[in-house]
């Protein structure tokens, strides 16, 4: 990691970032907006900030959005 992303990580991000529940509540509506390839950063601004900052969010966010991927797949 280069000092400029380790110091961003111990700040914490310039832009809004929500906190874990509304994090939570917002994460499934974020994840349809990815895999639509719209632009989520405009649509729920603060949500990308808050992943790359917290790890739990994060895997809740990989494991959702394989899983709606897979979905979106359908049977194969």
């Amino acid at each position: 990691m280069n000092g400029d992303a380790e110091l961003e990580r111990l700040l914490g991000p310039r832009e809004r970032e929500v906190g874990c529940e509304e994090c939570f509540d917002l994460l499934d509506r974020y994840v349809e907006l990815e895999l639509e390839g719209q632009d989520v950063d405009a649509r729920i601004p603060g949500l990308a900030a808050h992943l790359r900052g917290c790890p739990a969010c994060r895997e809740e966010h990989e494991s959702l959005r394989a899983l709606l991927a897979d979905d979106a797949r359908g049977p194969g």
